[in-house]
């Protein structure tokens, strides 16, 4: 009797170990979320399922990224904020970056770059390592690779050959001190509006043209209230993909080279993207508007000073004339 019940005792200790170790993972998986605000089929978004992709592969499952898109994060501010309180863990973000350190104005200055291979240099070098550090003081979060948009060109109801013919024009720009201040050196009434304004008031001769991306000239009907085009690219637009440090502390270091080389093979699949885009969308536009291409030295010498304007802005002199230099290169 006694070596039954013996028998029966370890027959069920085995039994619950056995069941123990079957409700231990062999391996937990990590998942974090990046928020972003496009949809899929937006060269950004687009780039951040390769991101999340590459590092389930490169970590043979270990982490996971949910990309949380279409504003399942909200809003850019909505993301921003969630680096620094927890809710996000990775994030593509543009100029909403100014709101949290005034001097990354740069990101969004008419006439500064002077073409991707400039932003690139700049990004990928000393100065990118410096923004990556004022970004982890005053939004918690850093920078891990950097991602093209398209560049803004200028839709005019006149030929804009040079710097003259935009004189008096009013333009419509975004409601940002800087991007004024900068129109105004150029001769032009700069004009803020909402967007959804933008059509009808070209349509009716309240504002002489506009300047935005190629994809929403061709996507949003300015091209039919224009006959213009000026290929202008005064500005070259980009966002950042960023982590969190909270993340980043929480990955081990080993690992991280995982994260970095994802988010490098992102960015440059983004890039490839958004040129794909230029280039359809400028051929798209020629079919309506008439397409000039000025030299835009004489632009740059007009806002060549404006800087001088924002010279209070904590940091903000010494990135710019830093990213002048470097542009002399290009």
């Amino acid at each position: 009797m006694e070596e039954k019940e013996t028998m029966t005792l370890r027959n069920s200790f085995l039994a619950a170990t056995l069941l123990g170790a079957l409700a231990i993972p062999v391996s937990a998986e990590t998942v974090f979320k990046l928020g972003a605000v496009g949809s899929p089929g937006t060269p950004e978004v687009d780039a951040a399922l390769r991101f999340a992709e590459i590092v389930a592969e490169q970590s043979e499952g270990e982490y996971r990224v949910d990309v949380l898109h279409s504003g399942q994060a909200g809003g850019e501010r909505e993301i921003a904020e969630g680096l620094q309180f927890g809710t996000s863990d990775f994030a593509i973000l543009g100029g909403i970056v100014q709101n949290f350190d005034p001097a990354l104005m740069i990101v969004e200055w008419d006439l500064l770059f002077k073409n991707n291979d400039h932003v690139r240099a700049v990004m990928n070098g000393p100065i990118g390592d410096d923004i990556s550090d004022r970004l982890s003081q005053n939004l918690g979060a850093r920078k891990i690779a950097t991602l093209m948009r398209s560049p803004r060109l200028l839709t005019t109801n006149a030929e804009v050959n040079e710097l003259a013919d935009i004189a008096g024009m009013k333009v419509r720009v975004p409601e940002m001190p800087a991007r004024i201040a900068l129109w105004k050196a150029l001769g032009a009434q700069p004009t803020p509006m909402a967007f959804p304004e933008v059509v009808p008031a070209l349509q009716l001769g309240t504002i002489d043209g506009q300047e935005n991306p190629i994809g929403l000239i061709t996507s949003t009907g300015i091209d039919e209230a224009v006959d213009y085009l000026a290929d202008t690219k005064h500005l070259y637009g980009f966002m950042f993909l960023l982590a969190a440090e909270s993340a980043w502390d929480s990955i081990p270091e080993e690992d991280r080279a995982i994260f970095t080389e994802a988010a490098e093979q992102a960015a440059a699949y983004n890039d490839e993207l958004v040129e794909t885009s230029v280039q359809d969308g400028m051929a798209k536009a020629g079919e309506k508007m008439t397409v000039t291409r000025p030299d835009l030295e004489a632009w740059r010498a007009a806002t060549a000073d404006v800087y001088q304007q924002f010279s209070d802005v904590e940091g903000f002199t010494d990135l710019y004339t830093r990213i002048v230099e470097a542009g002399q290169d290009y």
